[in-house]
């Protein structure tokens, strides 16, 4: 199994460990039926600090994939409120999920294609309660960016993206507009920039995204093109 990472530890740790590998490896050859491996420390992550209109933001990102999936996780602190985000995407964009927390709360969501091109299966649930079930409709959700307008079954009022956490206020436009020439953040995104387009050649993943990317408190939005 070969999983993709490209910024690698220091070399000077790398060696140590290698040294204290090979020591041990050489040492276990003499005790029959003991097992064999090597470690390769590394890590495709990148750091970032800017100022947002309610403080500074900092976060620490690491991407990891293996054929067509991709997997996400931010850790952030704006003010005194930690943030913690993280996002998988199975097979590309045939199922996403998003895990949000502050304030020792969680938000947990699933986002699926469904038999109607034009309709996403959404599950919501925060901390331990039970999961609710939603179909939203992706046009009306790209057209008018509201969660609530987008869902359907009248059951727009019952939707809860936010639960008990309390994150501070801001948006991906504005996280993009902080972050998004950050050099760094272009090495870590392979040079690609978000792909936040409303008109982007595939809706479906056009509408993942501005899902994910709009829940309350997502750090998701400038790394949407590397995940």
């Amino acid at each position: 199994m070969a999983i993709e990472r490209r910024d690698f530890i220091k070399s000077g740790f790398a060696g140590l460990s290698a040294g204290l590998l090979r020591a041990e490896l050489a040492q276990a050859q003499g005790y029959p039926g003991k097992g064999r491996g090597e470690f390769e420390g590394g890590t495709s992550s990148v750091r970032l600090e800017g100022r947002l209109k309610s403080g500074v933001l900092k976060m620490e990102a690491q991407e990891f994939s293996e054929g067509r999936d991709r997997f996400l996780v931010v850790n952030g602190r704006l003010g005194a409120i930690d943030l913690y985000c993280s996002m998988f995407r199975y097979n590309d964009e045939e199922t996403v999920s998003e895990v949000l927390r502050s304030n020792g709360h969680t938000t947990s969501v699933v986002l699926s294609k469904s038999d109607d091109p034009n309709i996403g299966h959404l599950v919501v649930w925060n901390d331990t309660s039970a999961p609710n079930t939603f179909r939203i409709d992706k046009d009306k959700f790209l057209e008018t960016q509201k969660f609530k307008e987008a869902i359907l079954d009248g059951k727009g009022d019952s939707l809860d993206l936010i639960g008990g956490r309390n994150p501070p206020a801001f948006t991906f436009n504005e996280l993009e507009g902080v972050f998004g020439d950050n050099d760094a953040l272009k090495e870590f995104m392979r040079g690609h920039t978000s792909r936040h387009e409303l008109k982007a050649p595939d809706k479906f993943e056009a509408f993942i995204c501005h899902v994910f990317s709009s829940i309350g408190g997502s750090l998701v939005g400038p790394f949407w093109a590397a995940s």
